[in-house]
């Protein structure tokens, strides 16, 4: 559509399949068709980038700190558990107190396991989304770069 010249047809494209990389080509074919320069029509579409990115992070972000979260309640899970067995084992009689220590032990472990667990596939999955967004911000920034280099070299034909 850039290449005939139909700028109209090309951002009404873009206002049927609204996504981050369709908004930014979007806001530079608006500035191209206003017959802005090439500048312009560039910072644009940056302009649209930065609007777009947080869209796409998301609540990511997120995924770290509740990896750490969950290390920390873990840790916290132990300590209670800790606690709660040396003073099961100080109020038991002597035939009790291996019982009573091995639940202490127990609590405490399972609550390690689990924190971890929880963190492990917390922080796996954000690389796996910062890795994702990343090449989503690559595919949005050489795609406004190759379409700023297809309006350049097409301006001549671009209907009024």
């Amino acid at each position: 559509m850039v290449v005939a010249g139909d700028l109209r047809q090309a951002i009404s494209y873009c206002d049927a399949r609204p996504a981050p990389l369709t908004n930014t080509v979007k806001a530079g074919l608006v500035q191209a068709m206003n017959k802005r320069p090439d500048e312009e029509v560039q910072v644009a579409m940056d302009a649209a980038v930065m609007r777009e990115m947080p869209k796409v992070e998301g609540w990511t972000s997120f995924l770290a700190v509740f990896g750490n979260v969950a290390v920390l309640a873990g840790l916290l899970g132990t300590i209670i558990g800790m606690i709660g067995s040396f003073r099961a084992v100080a109020a038991a009689d002597p035939a009790t107190k291996a019982l009573e220590l091995s639940k202490g032990i127990s609590h405490a472990l399972n609550c390690t396991a689990f924190g971890l667990l929880v963190a492990i596939i917390s922080i796996v999955a954000y690389g796996l989304f910062q890795h994702r967004i990343q090449k989503t911000e690559n595919e949005v920034v050489e795609t406004s770069m190759s379409l700023l280099n297809l309006v350049v070299a097409n301006r001549e034909k671009i209907k009024d």
